[in-house]
């Protein structure tokens, strides 16, 4: 909903605020269009941008990333987009130890959910996702040329209540 990148804006730091979806990035210039220009529609795994970035922040991103393959391109991205001094700061659902996914292949049929406010029964997409443990999470930085600096488990309420995070900047060459 963009209040991160807001948060930063209303505090003078210069921000490009991304999102695949152009409705929540609509959303995010209507809620906010002092900050407009701020917010762009962006594929990570298929687009790329003419500039470098001291920071990377990329909150549930990885974990909607169920294939291997674009798991890669994400990681690509960030080392693509990162300057040479840069950090990125990953969010991803998880406890640090259980894996799991679901298929992607059914992932946007509708499924019955029970709105919690209204008990009132309700149709909407489903959506990927893939879960893994700290010993994956690291397989892949390491595979990928990103050193990790930090990670552990934090929340994020209400949305994640068990969230992993990791810090990585680009490996130095051994």
């Amino acid at each position: 909903e963009g209040r991160d990148a807001v948060y930063l804006l209303r505090n003078g730091y210069t921000v490009l605020a991304t999102d695949i979806s152009p409705t929540v990035i609509e959303h995010c210039k209507g809620w906010f269009p002092e900050f407009a220009t701020s917010f762009r529609v962006l594929d990570c795994l298929s687009q790329q941008l003419p500039n470098t970035f001291d920071f990377i922040y990329a909150i549930s991103v990885l974990h909607m990333l169920v294939l291997d393959a674009d798991r890669k391109r994400f990681y690509e991205f960030l080392l693509k987009h990162l300057k040479k001094d840069g950090i990125a700061l990953i969010c991803t659902i998880g406890d640090g130890n259980e894996e799991w996914h679901s298929n992607i292949e059914t992932a946007f049929e509708l499924q019955k959910r029970t709105h919690e406010a209204t008990g009132e029964q309700l149709l909407i997409a489903g959506t990927s996702c893939r879960k893994v443990g700290f010993d994956t999470l690291n397989k892949e930085l390491a595979d990928n040329s990103l050193e990790l600096l930090e990670s552990g488990i934090t929340s994020i309420m209400p949305d994640f209540p068990t969230i992993m995070f990791a810090v990585v900047k680009w490996r130095s060459p051994s």
